[in-house]
């Protein structure tokens, strides 16, 4: 059972973290760059396009991909992290030695073997409800930044969410549409100003100071323009616009909610409308 010299990241983590045991591929430069991607265990179409979309581009710019390892949003990052060709980290909330279910041991062995395996608990520890928001505080300690994809208002990575907080880390939510269940959490996150709006990876790398060689993402160029000047002329429902523009009601229901988070437009009797002099 081996472990590892514990990350300098982790050194303000409290409760302190006093030793972690391992399984893969540490090494030193693990760490260098590091983003956690984490949200709902019920994730829609739109948080999965999110993650396919934000970490290949993470990727691509050297960064390592931390989660939870929890069925949902968690190994959906790890298994994008690990096709595009990049590191990953899974912290566990049970024993370094404990026997996985038989659905999650494939990703789990492709983890040991091109990625890195942690647990502060030693052997065959059994999980316990309360390890996972202990859990939690490493996934945000061992990050630079969290990013929330989709979370319920009681969603567990609201504790990830708060733990980056409380250790000065950067904070990220990607807005959803507010008619979701799976995007209450980080709309709320984004609508308090605990967490900055991200709706590419691009946004992510700027805020760190981080070079990227290309963007991606939920931008204007993709669809949002198109909308604005839409709606310059009338107020339409979400069903017109996406007519109109050729698109899915879910994608253009995606960008209505990230305009009506920056206060450019607003609903009136199922109608979308321009706010006078915000655009």
């Amino acid at each position: 059972m081996k472990s590892i010299k514990i990350p300098r990241l982790l050194k303000d983590v409290k409760p302190p973290v006093k030793k972690l045991y391992c399984k893969g591929l540490p090494n030193k430069n693990l760490f260098k760059k590091s983003v956690a991607v984490v949200g709902s265990r019920r994730f829609t179409s739109y948080g999965k396009r999110i993650v396919e979309d934000f970490v290949p581009v993470l990727v691509d710019a050297g960064v390592t991909i931390v989660s939870g390892f929890m069925y949902g949003i968690d190994q959906l990052a790890h298994q994008i992290c690990l096709g595009a060709g990049g590191q990953t980290v899974a912290v566990l909330g049970w024993g370094i030695n404990w026997e996985v279910g038989e659905e999650d041991k494939k990703l789990y062995k492709k983890i040991k073997r091109q990625g890195l395996l942690l647990s502060e608990y030693p052997d065959e520890t059994k999980p316990q409800l309360w390890m996972f928001p202990k859990r939690n505080r490493i996934v945000a300690g061992l990050s630079h930044a969290t990013l929330i994809v989709e979370a319920a208002e009681d969603s567990g990575s609201l504790i990830t969410a708060n733990f980056a907080t409380k250790f000065d880390r950067k904070l990220f939510a990607v807005p959803g549409p507010i008619t979701s269940r799976a995007s209450e959490g980080t709309n709320a996150l984004i609508k308090s100003g605990q967490a900055q709006m991200a709706t590419s990876a691009a946004d992510i790398l700027d805020a760190l100071g981080w070079e990227h060689a290309a963007t991606s993402g939920i931008t204007p160029e993709a669809g949002g323009i198109g909308i604005i000047s839409l709606l310059e002329n009338e107020g339409m429902t979400v069903d017109e616009i996406a007519k109109r523009l050729s698109r899915s009601v879910e994608d253009v229901g995606v960008e209505l909610s990230s305009f009506q988070l920056q206060n450019k437009i607003e609903e009136m009797e199922g109608k979308f409308h321009l706010l006078k002099g915000k655009i």
